[in-house]
Parts: structure tokens; sequence; C-alpha cells
């Protein structure tokens, strides 16, 4: 999978980046249509410079807990309050299989405490639902500006 969003010092805007994500699988688009939960998600996957395996489905979560305004509580109930998004990642864990999506979460230990500490280190909590300033920003501008570390 070569998505230049990983790099630490992408070009590609926001915005870019996001239509990057939704072409490698448009299921992602489709998503967000069912529940719209999944496009600040989708968005984080991008900002903080992480792939759809299952390891870096953990860590992105881990960086909307702590990294975004969204929080643990706030995220939680968001995705679980929805019926739709429950049905959606019910399907992903099938296809994955449960068994490799637990311990691709247990293999995203180390990082997910990197994440952490990075978390803490950032300059300010990036906002859910950014405005079009932000999503017209450069990748490489607003991880300085907001301090991230791609941990990926």
């Amino acid at each position: 999978m070569n998505l230049p969003y990983l790099k630490q010092e992408c070009e590609l805007t926001l915005k870019e980046g996001l239509e990057f994500h939704y072409s490698m699988n448009p299921t992602f688009r489709e998503n967000t249509r069912k529940a719209p939960v999944f496009y600040n998600h989708d968005l984080a996957h991008v900002l903080f410079g992480l792939n759809t395996t299952i390891e870096h489905e953990a860590i992105v979560d881990f960086r909307c807990m702590f990294s975004t305004n969204w929080g643990i509580k706030k995220y939680t109930v968001d995705y679980f309050k929805d019926p739709e998004s429950i049905k959606i990642i019910k399907s992903i864990i099938k296809e994955a299989g449960y068994i490799k999506s637990i311990f691709g979460g247990f293999k995203s230990t180390f990082k997910i405490i990197k994440v952490l500490f990075d978390s803490k280190k950032m300059s300010k909590k990036w906002k859910i639902n950014p405005d079009e300033r932000l999503l017209n920003a450069r990748l490489s501008d607003l991880r300085n500006e907001y301090n991230i570390t791609v941990i990926n």
C-alpha cells in the first residue's frame, strides 16, 4: 500500500489525503454515508499517517481518543449509539477474523504507548469536524502546527 500520507513530511492537503484514502477503498466513503462518525475517523487516518491494517486501526482509535478533542467518552458513545456504526464495525472484524483482530490490537501495544506520549507533546488537540482552512492545509504544515509525529 503506497499511501503518501504515511510520510511525516507529506505535501498533500488534508482534503487531498482524504480523497486518496477514499480512492483506495470506496467502502470507506460509503461507510461515512451510513455512519457519519467514520468521517472524523478517516480524517485521523490521514492526519496521523495511519493505514487501515488491523494494527493501525487500533492506533487510530487511540489517536481519536487522546490526540483530538473527541475524547474517550464521546468517541465511544458516538460509535456505539449508532446501530449502523456497530454493524460496520462487526462486519470489519468478521471480515478480518476475530482472532486476527484481537492479536492485531495486541501487536499495536507499543505504538499505542508512543501515541499516548505523543498526544501529550502536541501543541494542541485536533478538533473534530475541521473547517475548510484546515482541510486545505498541507499535512506537513498541520503536523508541524500541532506537533504531530507520525507513528506507523
